[in-house]
C-alpha cells in the first residue's frame, strides 16, 4: 500500500494547508483526519473528491482505526494529524496522537516544521522529533513559511547532515490560500467562495518547491493488519427502517463511518434540510440532528415553522428523535445568540442555550458516557454555549472525563434522546440500537 501521515511539530504549523496542497498533487486520493475533527474532512473531501474518515483513537480504538482505513483506502492514503506529532489525551505515547495512530497504522510520517527564525537549530529541533519514539517512522521533512530559497538551503544542509532525515522541501509563506476561522475552527469549505482557485494556486506552488516524486517513493509501506470487518451487523434487523438526517449548512457534522454503520444494519438513511425543506421526509422512522452551526442560521431556521412543526408532529406520535450538540441545540426551546438575540425552536426539551464567546472548557474533550446504566459509549464535547435555563426532562448520560470530572447530560422525554455529546458509533454502538430498536418497535406498531 501507499501513504503517509502529515504531522506538525505543534499546532498551528500549517498541517491542513500542507495536507490539501499534497492531496491535491496526487490523484484518487483517500483522506483521513486524525482526532475527533469534522471541518478539515471537508476540506479534504473538495480537494479529492472523495469521502474523508476521522481516525481517533479514544472514540474507535485501535481496531476501529485500522478497520476504517483499510476499507477506505483505495489507491493512496493521506491522513492528516492532529496537534504536535506526540500531542494526544495524556503524555503516554499511547495517547491517541499523530505517532501513535501512524504506529497503529504502520504509516510514514512526513513532519511539517517551521522555518521561521532558524538555522542550524531547526536540526536541533527536528532530531529531538525523530528520536523521541524511534517506532514513529519520520520519513521526511517539509519546512513551511520559508521567505527564499536560499534560506531553505541553509536549513535542508543542517537537517540532513545532523539528523539522517530528507527534507522534501518547502512552502513560502502563501497569504493567498489563508482561510478564516471562526469560533469551531475554519470556516466550512462550501463557504469559501473562491476555495477552487486557493487550492489550484496552492498546487501549483508547491509542485514548484516541494519534491512530491520523492514523497511518493517513501510513501509505500506494509500493513501488519487486515480487514476483519468487525462493525458488520445483521443487514436484516433494520431492514425498512428509514432514518431521516438532517444535512445543510447548519447542520453538517457527522462522521462518515456512523452514516455507513447505519446503512450497514440494513437501514435506509433519507436526507432532509431544517432550513430548506417545508418538512420532514414521508414514512420516517428516526430522526437525527448532528452538529453544526444552528446559531449562525438561527433566523432562517425558527422562520421555518412547516419544518418545526413537522418535527413536532413526528415527536408527539411517538417518533424517535436523536440530537448532537447543534441538533441538540435545535431540538430546545430557544437560543440566545452573541448579540442577545431569542430565537425559537422546536421546543422538545425546555431548555434555553445561550451562546458565549469562549468555548465551554470545563466540559471540553473526550468523555465516557453511561447510558441507561448498562450501556456504555464514548464521545466527545466542544461548543460555545450552556444551558441558560434547564428544562424537565430526565438526564440519560452519566457523564465522566478521562481525569474523572463528572456530571449528566443526555435529555431525554418519549423517544427522544439529545445533548452535548457526539458520539461515535464504533464505540457507542448499544446508544444507537437502543434508539434504532425503538424506532423498529414503533414501524412494527404501525
Amino acid at each position: 500500500m501507499r501513504g503517509f501521515l502529515i504531522a506538525g511539530t505543534n499546532s498551528g504549523i500549517g498541517k491542513t494547508t500542507v495536507s490539501m496542497g499534497l492531496m491535491a498533487c496526487f490523484e484518487n486520493v483517500s483522506p483521513f483526519k486524525t482526532g475527533p475533527d469534522y471541518i478539515d474532512g471537508k476540506f479534504h473531501e473538495y480537494v479529492t473528491g472523495n469521502k474523508s474518515y476521522n481516525l481517533d483513537y479514544f472514540l474507535m480504538g485501535e481496531d476501529g482505526i485500522r478497520e476504517s482505513f483499510l476499507k477506505h483506502t483505495e489507491n493512496f492514503a493521506i491522513v492528516e494529524g492532529v496537534m504536535g506529532l506526540y500531542d494526544g489525551m495524556d503524555n503516554s505515547l499511547d495517547n491517541g496522537s499523530s505517532a501513535h495512530t501512524a504506529r497503529i497504522l504502520n504509516l510514514p510520517v512526513i513532519l511539517v516544521v517551521d522555518g521561521k527564525g532558524k538555522s542550524t537549530s531547526i536540526a536541533a529541533q527536528v532530531m529531538g522529533y525523530v528520536n523521541f519514539d524511534r517506532r514513529v517512522n519520520v520519513a521526511g521533512v517539509i519546512i513551511n513559511r520559508i521567505s527564499s530559497e536560499k534560506t531553505y538551503k541553509i536549513l535542508k544542509e543542517a537537517v540532513e547532515r545532523y539528523c539522517n532525515t530528507k527534507c522534501f522541501g518547502y512552502i513560502p509563506e502563501l497569504k493567498e490560500v489563508s482561510v478564516s476561522s471562526r469560533h469551531l475552527g475554519l470556516m466550512q469549505a462550501h463557504e469559501v467562495k473562491d476555495l477552487k482557485e486557493k487550492i489550484e494556486f496552492l498546487k501549483n506552488e508547491i509542485k514548484k518547491t516541494v519534491d512530491i516524486q520523492g514523497i511518493y517513493k517513501v510513501s509505500e509501506f506494509i500493513p501488519n493488519y487486515s480487514l476483519k470487518n468487525l462493525f458488520f451487523y445483521n443487514k436484516n434487523k433494520y431492514k425498512g427502517l428509514r432514518i431521516g438526517i438532517a444535512k445543510d449548512s447548519a447542520f453538517s457534522f457527522y462522521y462518515n463511518d456512523n452514516i455507513e454503520f447505519l446503512q450497514n444494519t440494513g437501514a435506509e438513511i433519507v436526507y432532509f434540510s431544517p432550513l430548506m425543506d417545508k418538512k420532514i421526509p414521508e414514512n420516517i422512522n428516526m430522526l437525527y440532528f448532528g452538529g453544526g452551526y444552528p446559531e449562525i442560521y438561527s433566523e432562517e431556521l425558527s422562520k421555518n415553522i412547516s419544518m418545526i412543526n413537522s418535527v413536532k408532529d413526528f415527536y408527539n406520535k411517538g417518533g424517535v428523535i436523536y440530537g448532537e450538540c447543534g441538533g441538540f441545540i435545535y431540538l430546545s426551546d430557544k437560543l440566545i445568540t452573541f448579540f442577545g438575540k431569542e430565537y425559537s425552536f422546536v421546543g422538545l426539551t425546555g431548555n434555553i442555550i445561550e451562546m458565549r464567546e469562549k468555548l465551554d472548557i470545563a466540559r471540553f474533550g473526550y468523555i465516557n458516557i453511561e447510558y441507561k446504566e448498562n450501556i456504555y459509549g464514548r464521545g466527545h464535547e466542544f461548543h460555545y454555549s450552556k444551558i441558560k435555563k434547564e428544562g424537565e426532562e430526565r438526564k440519560e448520560f452519566k457523564i465522566e472525563k478521562p481525569n474523572g470530572r463528572k456530571w449528566e447530560c443526555g435529555f431525554s422525554s418519549k423517544n427522544l434522546l439529545c445533548g452535548y455529546p457526539h458520539i461515535h458509533f464504533f464505540k457507542s454502538s448499544g446508544i444507537i440500537f437502543d434508539l434504532m430498536d425503538r424506532a423498529l418497535k414503533n414501524k412494527e406498531k404501525m
